[in-house]
């Protein structure tokens, strides 16, 4: 197998449910060595959806791959530990609210002091400093704060109501990993360290590709997608504003809305609307339609239904996107691939990978990072300072 682009990157990864993990479970997949500490109670997306037996496979999309201790920042002596692996670090992720890890005396000016090169990438709602830095954030609140659900409730004509989809974490990940890389290249050049602060709602409005628009005082605009009943009880989305298909489907399919010259507008829209819908749904079969709208160069998505269906779709097949693993306690199960592809370099996770359970690594990895040996740990988790699954909280 070839070398993974992060092998030899240190990652100490305080975060929890998904902005921050998120974020270090594709550090992880590109080779990182991300050490996940986790609180005596567990991250809480362990119990999200789960299994009767095994972890969540929320918890598990998230930490597979990542190895796991498990400290009690509250502990006597913890502080401690943790700036000792801070100063074997190059990368700290966290997202918790600002002010909690200075709280523990383990915030950016802290850690920065044992490690001048150290990089350090925090996540949260509303930013380190901002107005709003002490307001709890979620996902859903971002969406609603940015302008995402009235916009959708605008386009739709429906009520408010959040997208099924955490966007403002995942894409807070992202940027929080380029922030992250950009960071790490300049430590190399100049030997210092910074603190990356990523707000989720800056994130939100930095990645809306329709915030021209808006600057510019141009919307509402039209609608630029719209899904039709197809062929063999199927829906079809097809790319394009209405003007647009009828402006290909009258010129370069002879399409006609037979409408007398004074017809106003409305009449024309609703017209035109009701003889695409016919074309789309009056073909023989929905290859038939497909074969049309490539003819036409009309991009189109079959509307796929969520999960089985959505996997089945031939590129995530032949990408091999989904992963026959095992859960903590050995149980198959099913997670996703990251979705990086390299010339000359592997990432990703393989039927060996499996998510840790809290504080599995304790002895592994502190022999790694700091050279601790049986006694050494037997000694930290007698003051309570690791805990591992089998303690209680």
């Amino acid at each position: 197998m070839s070398e993974r682009p992060l092998t030899g990157l240190r990652v100490l990864d305080f975060s929890r449910v998904l902005a921050g993990p998120y974020a270090t479970r594709m550090l992880s997949d590109l080779g990182a060595d991300v050490l996940k500490i986790e609180p005596p109670e567990g991250d809480i997306t362990r119990h999200f959806g789960k299994l009767p037996e095994g972890v969540s496979g929320y918890y598990m999309h998230n930490n597979i791959g990542k190895r796991n201790i498990s400290i009690d920042l509250k502990a006597e002596g913890a502080r401690a530990l943790i700036l000792d692996l801070a100063a074997k670090a190059d990368l700290v992720v966290e997202n918790f609210r600002p002010g909690i890890m200075d709280r523990f005396g383990i915030g950016w000016a802290d850690l920065s002091a044992v490690n001048p090169k150290l990089v350090m990438v925090s996540i949260s709602g509303f930013g380190q400093d901002g107005p709003d830095r002490d307001r709890a954030a979620y996902a859903p609140i971002i969406h609603a704060e940015s302008g995402v659900l009235a916009r959708q409730a605008r386009t739709t004509g429906q009520p408010p109501a959040d997208i099924m989809f955490s966007m403002a974490d995942t894409y807070s990940s992202l940027h929080g990993l380029v922030g992250a890389f950009a960071a790490l290249t300049m430590a190399e050049r100049t030997g210092k360290g910074q603190h990356v602060d990523i707000a989720m709602i800056n994130v939100m409005h930095a990645t809306d590709d329709y915030a021209p628009y808006i600057l510019d005082g141009v919307w509402p605009i039209g609608n630029e997608s719209y899904v039709w009943d197809a062929p063999e009880g199927r829906q079809i989305l097809v790319s394009g504003e209405l003007k647009w298909l009828w402006h290909v489907y009258s010129n370069q399919a002879g399409l006609s809305a037979d409408l007398p010259p004074d017809a106003d507008i409305k009449t024309k829209i609703a017209a035109r609307r009701a003889k695409l819908a016919e074309r789309f749904a009056g073909h023989a079969s929905f290859r038939d339609l497909t074969d049309e709208l490539d003819a036409l160069n009309l991009p189109w998505g079959l509307v796929r239904d969520v999960g089985e269906d959505a996997f089945s779709q031939s590129t995530v097949q032949a990408s091999k996107m989904i992963v026959e693993v095992e859960d903590d306690v050995g149980n198959p199960r099913r997670a996703v691939q990251s979705p990086y592809k390299f010339s000359d370099a592997s990432s990703g996770i393989s039927a060996d990978t499996r998510p840790p359970k809290r504080g599995e690594h304790n002895l592994e990895a502190l022999s790694d990072w700091l050279g601790l040996g049986q006694a050494d740990v037997d000694g930290l988790a007698a003051k309570r300072i690791l805990l591992s699954e089998d303690d209680p909280a």
